[in-house]
């Protein structure tokens, strides 16, 4: 029940303390991940708005070029009538010369030629002439379709033309202008074409290694830029971005940063508009570059999880303990408590109610022990009165004994004290006192003229005799609180060979208690002066016990009582008149 109740008091505290702090490290988690998405969206934005800077720069730049072009007095210039007539070799020359200034002016008009790939000057008179030759650009074939495309809004808006296939994609891209003559009069177009692969490279290359998939599209929808140089000029429609596009570049969805599917690859975009140009810009990276950092700030977290519960474990493991050791220290109390150990005290220590609690115990507990201590204080002054009238009755009925029997007492109680504790621990010294003191109660029942005969008894008077171990067991065993030692009352004229009596017990079969008070009624029979015979000096008696090991008494017993004889814990010194006997004892016990 109490290790129930400890693991429970762990398992709440543990769960309190989990659940918020799990709550938090999984809003910290959103808020990273959201912070991740956050920062990436900054730094593209900062990117794309570089771009789109970039971007409207080199087309104004290229705008403006172009127009100072066709302001060249080359290509202003008024064809003279003599130059009309192609078959004129001289005539010929001169156009041939004339065309060569222009290509001259195209080959070096503006800073970003790497940019340019071709340039034509369509004159109205359906002459035709180029930087370079390219297939399509002659008088007598001109391009499929030029398409007006805006660039910018406002006073800063430029209108390119772009050139279609047959499929209606674009295939190039022209800076136009006008072209007057010397008269104003409208003389031709000027056209400059941007490669549109040589822009994402320039772009590109002033790119971090990161921003690698940019994609440029036209307010019309056309690809002007794209990672695939083969979808560059393609409609918004034809490409395999399709859905990317359609949600995002036309305005299905307001997420400027999304997670998305391209060619297969989870990718996160970004995409925004620009307010200069009408230009809209996307960006993706791979979606495993942002998984590689919330994967690290997943495992991150994960140990910050992994040393919390540890660390809540800690805490709730000393908290329930701290909660449930006084409950264990009242439990175990209780236990002795009931055991009769009424000196328990428990400590006070843990909340204010099991504190309580234990000063409740505590003052219960010194009460109980104050009531049964004068309890027992009664009881065994009672006892011993008891016992001394019991033995008294027998000193006063044969005074010739006097004093034996807290003689053999003494011997009996000086042996036990030399005993083992674990010897000890078959019976206590009181028991041995009482057994003791009412060994030879049973010599009331004897009759005056056997008990008090001079000279030898007879063989039926010393039978009668013999009788009294079993009379004064019987009469301790009324007594309750005496009946557990009337083994040592009846047994004690027992001998280890089993010759003895009243039972002819043998060995250990013997009570142990037995066995001390035989030795110890024996020697002080044997050094006490009797009727029929003179006292033994105590070394004669020493010595008469240790003959008689093993054959009248227990030689672990007679052992133990030659350890206390010869330490001097038992002296016997003898008068003329009377045996003056000298203990020493290791343990005070007032006899009574």
């Amino acid at each position: 029940m109490l290790l129930k109740l400890k693991d429970r008091l762990f398992a709440t505290f543990l769960l309190l303390s989990l659940f918020p702090i799990l709550l938090i490290c999984f809003l910290f988690y959103q808020e990273a991940q959201k912070a991740v998405l956050e920062q990436y969206e900054t730094s593209i934005g900062g990117h794309l708005d570089s771009v789109d800077r970039r971007l409207n720069t080199l087309f104004q730049t290229i705008q403006h070029d172009t127009n100072q072009l066709a302001n060249d007095p080359v290509l202003r210039m008024t064809m003279p009538k003599s130059l009309e007539n192609r078959l004129d070799p001289l005539a010929k020359s001169e156009w041939t010369a004339h065309q060569s200034k222009i290509r001259d002016a195209f080959d070096h008009f503006t800073y970003f030629r790497d940019l340019i790939g071709n340039v034509h000057f369509l004159r109205d008179d359906s002459q035709v002439i180029s930087l370079r030759k390219e297939a399509g650009w002659d008088e007598k074939e001109r391009p499929i379709s030029l398409q007006k495309e805006p660039w910018g809004k406002g006073e800063g808006q430029i209108w390119l033309l772009n050139r279609s296939d047959e499929k209606g994609n674009p295939k190039a891209l022209y800076f136009s202008q006008r072209v007057e003559d010397e008269t104003k009069q409208s003389s031709g177009l000027l056209l400059v074409e941007l490669k549109l692969d040589a822009l994402a490279n320039w772009l590109n290359k002033s790119s971090l290694p990161k921003y690698n998939n940019l994609m440029v599209v036209m307010p019309s929808g056309k690809i002007l830029i794209h990672p695939d140089a083969d979808r560059i000029g393609m409609n918004v429609s034809a490409t395999p971005d399709q859905e990317i596009l359609n949600k995002h570049l036309l305005g299905f969805e307001e997420e400027t940063v999304f997670a998305a599917t391209i060619n297969s690859e989870s990718v996160y975009a970004y995409h925004q508009t620009s307010a200069a140009s009408g230009i809209t810009y996307l960006e993706w990276l791979p979606g495993q570059d942002i998984a590689n950092r919330l994967d690290r700030m997943k495992f991150i977290l994960w140990c910050t999880i992994c040393l919390v519960v540890i660390f809540s474990g800690y805490v709730a493991h000393r908290i329930s303990r701290w909660i449930a050791k006084p409950i264990y220290t009242l439990v175990d109390a209780t236990d002795a408590l009931v055991k009769g150990d009424f000196s328990i005290r428990v400590p006070i220590e843990g909340m204010q109610e099991i504190t309580f609690l234990e000063k409740k115990f505590n003052m219960m507990a010194a009460q109980m022990q104050s009531l049964i201590e004068r309890e027992r204080e009664y009881s065994q002054k009672g006892l011993d009165q008891i016992v001394r009238s019991f033995y008294l009755a027998v000193e006063m009925k044969d005074p010739y004994t006097a004093g034996h029997t807290e003689r053999v007492t003494h011997y009996a109680l000086i042996m036990y004290d030399h005993m083992t504790e674990k010897e000890q621990l078959e019976f206590t010294r009181d028991d041995l006192r009482y057994a003791g003191l009412m060994h030879d109660i049973g010599k009331v029942a004897i009759p005056d003229h056997v008990l008090l005969k001079n000279g030898k008894l007879t063989f039926d008077e010393y039978e009668f005799m013999k009788r009294h171990p079993s009379i004064g067991a019987d009469i301790v065993e009324q007594i309750e609180s005496l009946s557990h030692v009337s083994p040592g009352v009846r047994h004690h004229h027992e001998r280890w060979d089993g010759k003895g009596y009243p039972h002819q017990l043998q060995g250990e079969e013997i009570p142990l208690i037995g066995r001390i008070l035989a030795v110890a009624d024996t020697f002080d029979a044997m050094t006490s002066t009797r009727s029929y015979r003179n006292a033994m000096s105590g070394k004669e008696a020493y010595e008469e016990i240790i003959r008689c090991k093993g054959t009248q008494f227990d030689p672990a017993i007679v052992a133990i009582f030659q350890e206390a004889y010869l330490s001097g814990a038992i002296q016997v010194t003898q008068s003329k008149d009377s045996c003056v006997i000298l203990v020493k004892e290791k343990t005070a016990t007032s006899i009574g």
